[in-house]
């Protein structure tokens, strides 16, 4: 696997094989998504949800993110993470935790971010109840980052999720193949652009 943008562009990541339960971004989904995330990455605190290889939030730290913190639940994944993050020398700039998603999600409520990536098992149920998590844990603080779920094109998620204090709204969906990305918008409970939890893109 290679680091597809940045200042580590050409850079190589390892990986372990062909796992079935391991299924990394796509070169061309990462970059895409790389591509739409510039404008903000530049200092950018990220988080990478499912990390997996860990291959999208190094790419974040390739592009400019001032910090990645990788969670997995998986000891291989968390071995692998750190394993790619000293061979590329970024130890300084990232954290790496060892935690199931839901629960992750769940105590985010004080903590700082720009942008958060997920990309749990397809069919694990993970998306929309991660979604549901994020909707009713984050807070004001929360408010103008950006949220992308990575998920089967044949499992949409909703458009819109609403919260106590903050809400997740939907403004862009990239279709890559069987691969779906939809990037959501945190915003202050009530500022409405449209729609319901019930409606889909």
């Amino acid at each position: 696997m290679i680091i597809g943008s940045g200042t580590l562009k050409g850079r190589s990541l390892k990986t372990l094989g062909k796992e079935p339960w391991l299924r990394p971004t796509s070169d061309k989904a990462r970059e895409a998504v790389m591509d739409m995330l510039r404008p903000v990455l530049a200092g950018a605190r990220f988080i990478d949800v499912c990390s997996g290889t860990g291959a999208v939030g190094i790419e974040a730290l390739s592009n400019g993110a001032a910090h990645t913190t990788f969670v997995d639940m998986d000891n291989r994944s968390v071995r692998l993470i750190l394993d790619n993050l000293r061979v590329l020398a970024l130890q300084e700039q990232a954290s790496v935790v060892k935690c199931d998603a839901d629960a992750y999600a769940s105590g985010l409520q004080g903590m700082e971010f720009d942008v958060l990536f997920a990309d749990p098992p397809f069919d694990s149920g993970l998306r929309e109840g991660l979604l549901v998590t994020l909707s009713q844990h984050l807070h004001d603080a929360a408010d103008g980052c950006i949220i992308i779920m990575e998920h089967a094109s044949r499992l949409p998620v909703h458009k819109r999720y609403d919260g106590p204090a903050i809400d997740l709204e939907s403004y862009k969906e990239r279709r890559y193949g069987d691969v779906s990305i939809t990037f959501f918008h945190a915003t202050k409970h009530g500022n409405k652009v449209g729609g319901g939890n019930d409606q889909r893109e």
